[in-house]
């Protein structure tokens, strides 16, 4: 029983973290949770330019944002490899809330109001969205993304929450 109630909590971790992402939309967190797990991911974010810029500026400036959204997607492959399904949907939901924070910097792409880390450095999305054609189109993009994000987390949310009645009912017929 003391396993289930673990993932009872740690589902409604989630589903808190879930509804103050989604609750923030497009715009910069300033401070709790979300800000929190944007520390994270720009972490990631930042080696990901490092990492990619081997292949070019353009890929470079992208590897950020990819590197972003591919290390927990890789978490996803090695729990998936482990048969640890609880976990791998733990991933996909950190996959999905770090797409939801690549978006917002996409979506800023074309108006450039976010900050940077420093000064002088070039906005990654405005460069991204500029060299492809599409900066008019910054917004919708930044929305699309978010949207898959959203779609991502609540996925992983869906299957934790059967995972918790699978437990619960299992745990329930093997103490009847």
């Amino acid at each position: 029983m003391a396993a289930t109630a673990g993932r009872a909590v740690g589902l409604l971790l989630l589903i808190w973290i879930a509804f103050r992402v989604l609750g923030q939309g497009l715009t910069l967190a300033s401070g709790g949770v979300v800000a929190f797990l944007h520390g994270v991911n720009l972490v990631f974010h930042e080696a990901g330019h490092l990492i990619f810029g081997f292949f070019g500026q353009f890929v470079g400036v992208l590897g950020g944002s990819l590197n972003q959204v591919l290390i927990p997607a890789i978490c996803v492959v090695a729990f998936l490899r482990t048969h640890q399904g609880a976990s791998a949907a733990v991933a996909v939901f950190w996959t999905g809330q770090s797409l939801a924070d690549v978006a917002v910097y996409a979506a800023d792409g074309r108006a450039m109001a976010l900050p940077l880390l420093a000064e002088g450095l070039i906005h990654d999305w405005n460069y991204i969205l500029g060299h492809t054609g599409l900066l008019q189109h910054a917004e919708a993009i930044g929305r699309l993304m978010f949207g898959a994000g959203a779609l991502l987390m609540l996925g992983a949310l869906a299957f934790l929450a059967l995972d918790l009645l699978r437990a619960w009912q299992a745990a329930a017929a093997g103490s009847g």
